[in-house]
């Protein structure tokens, strides 16, 4: 659909995200690899079904859903590209993707289906088309990503859309429009609503979309909340207002890079025991999801933590930091079970995410809040110190995993923290050919010797292409089709969405 691109990432931006605080350089890659995976996940999908399900593709709508979209980023890329990147866009994408290949169960395949053409009318609305056609509405629901959700009336089956018009029995309902908030939470149409909070000072913007009604969005391994009344709705407001806030105020560099990781909040019922709960997904990326909060410090960390999760798992969507083809199993603090290299990664990342946030708050509060801003840093620190020098020299990290790893032991030692057993030395040496490319599950583990070489002046990374260590090695990767290997084989590898809790 496109011709390839590179992506590339400065060390010293690369760098910055290990040690907790993404560029906005950095960011913008992360961004761009997660449309071109989803691009790839799209036309898999459509690849796979006219193959497998040629009878399906053309019943369901799927077939002229996919035309719609071809043309809706013909004429306007980046408001296609903002459709694409609609958080759970990437769950029904990945659901489609394991049905096909058979990983996944097959019962819901046609609906799934289906639901490409309502994804093209919005490709093509948003891109200033005006499609005309009918949509059918799985379970009662029309699922109109960014737009929201349409409930039809019961024994409807399929509803007409006309231009920005959907045509319901007895009634018309007007795409894009404002609605007040009683029509938004009880009406036909839930659409999206959001949290605003505008520039102050320093401080950037915040937009997040309240996901209540994504019919893709119970994948967060808690059960989710229901559409939001207007109470909830402006509870959930004063709490992303005072914890935002306080994120400003206490860590504004790391409020910048959530203002660009963070696009969605998806409720989440309260756990029994009160405790605070948040999740993220690696499919759903800039969704994270959250119990109710009332202690602002406590949201604050969850976001923290979270968008954390969605910052690494963009960057392994670019580039392998742990040999996918190991094994081994290994106790961490915050967590009761033994956990894979590439789960201790994600957990360590993600508590080294919040250390500076309870350090600088331990700092500047008394009393009780200074005692519980400081108990949380160092819990948190000991875990982290603790996983990172069991990590340290671990064969299953690859070339930029043991960069990767070098630099949050960097910043656990600003914090506080330092890891026993870690070296305290940046290896020196060039790196390998294959080091900053998606392994293959052909491809063979890179030499002993060759994980502990340092990281070249830019990682790259082909939009459907090539990775590589250099130019050269990025011809040579083409070539060998790495990280332009469909991203169906990625999906297929578990036959369910990983989400985040660590």
């Amino acid at each position: 659909m496109s011709v390839p691109r590179t992506l590339r990432m400065a060390a010293e931006d690369f760098a910055a995200l290990a040690g907790c605080h993404p560029t906005a350089p950095a960011l913008a890659v992360l961004r761009d690899g997660q449309v071109s995976r989803r691009l790839l996940m799209l036309k898999g999908v459509a690849d796979t079904a006219r193959r497998k399900v040629p009878a399906l593709w053309e019943e369901t709508g799927a077939a002229e859903g996919w035309e719609l979209c071809t043309r809706a980023r013909v004429t306007d890329v980046a408001a296609y590209e903002r459709v694409l990147l609609h958080p759970h866009l990437g769950v029904w994408l990945a659901r489609c993707l394991r049905a096909l290949t058979g990983v996944g169960p097959a019962a819901g395949l046609a609906p799934d289906l289906s639901r490409l053409r309502a994804l093209g009318a919005v490709a093509a609305l948003r891109a200033g088309l005006r499609p005309h056609l009918t949509l059918r509405a799985p379970d009662g629901l029309l699922w109109l990503p960014t737009f929201g959700t349409v409930r039809v009336p019961p024994d409807t089956e399929a509803v007409r859309l006309d231009g920005w018009k959907v045509e319901l029995p007895g009634r018309t309902l007007a795409l894009g429009v404002p609605r007040d908030e009683w029509s938004a939470t009880v009406g036909p149409l839930l659409a999206p609503r959001t949290v605003d909070i505008a520039a102050s000072g320093t401080a950037p913007p915040l937009s997040v979309v309240v996901e209540d009604n994504d019919v893709y969005r119970d994948v967060h391994g808690h059960p989710v909340q229901g559409r939001q009344t207007s109470r909830q709705l402006a509870a959930w407001r004063h709490a992303v207002k005072e914890a935002w806030q306080l994120l400003t105020d206490t860590v504004p560099d790391r409020a910048a890079a959530c203002a660009g990781l963070w696009s969605a909040l998806v409720p989440l019922r309260p756990s029994s025991d009160q405790h605070g709960l948040s999740s993220s997904t690696r499919e759903a990326y800039g969704a994270v999801a959250v119990a109710s909060e009332s202690d602002p410090a406590r949201l604050a960390e969850a976001v923290l933590h979270e968008t954390a999760h969605i910052a690494l798992a963009a960057l392994v969507d670019l580039v392998d930091l742990v040999d996918p083809h190991d094994r081994t199993r290994h106790t961490v603090g915050w967590r009761p079970d033994p956990r894979p290299v590439a789960a201790v990664l994600t957990g360590i990342y993600a508590h080294l995410a919040v250390l500076e946030f309870w350090r600088r708050r331990a700092r500047n509060t008394r009393g009780a809040e200074a005692r519980e801003a400081g108990a949380r840093l160092h819990r948190h620190g000991a875990h982290v110190a603790e996983a990172l020098a069991m990590l340290a020299g671990h064969p299953a990290l690859t070339t930029p995993g043991a960069v990767f790893l070098r630099h949050m032991v960097d910043e656990a030692e600003r914090c506080g923290f330092r890891p026993d057993g870690c070296r305290a030395i940046h290896p020196g040496g060039g790196p390998s050919r294959a080091s900053l490319v998606r392994a293959t599950p052909g491809d063979p583990a890179a030499p002993e010797g060759t994980r502990y070489t340092s990281l070249p002046s830019q990682v790259e990374a082909g939009h459907d292409g090539a990775a590589g260590a250099d130019e050269k090695a990025s011809a040579i990767e083409t070539r060998r089709g790495a990280w332009g290997q469909s991203t169906a084989e990625w999906c297929r590898e578990s036959e369910t969405n990983t989400h985040y809790c660590a």
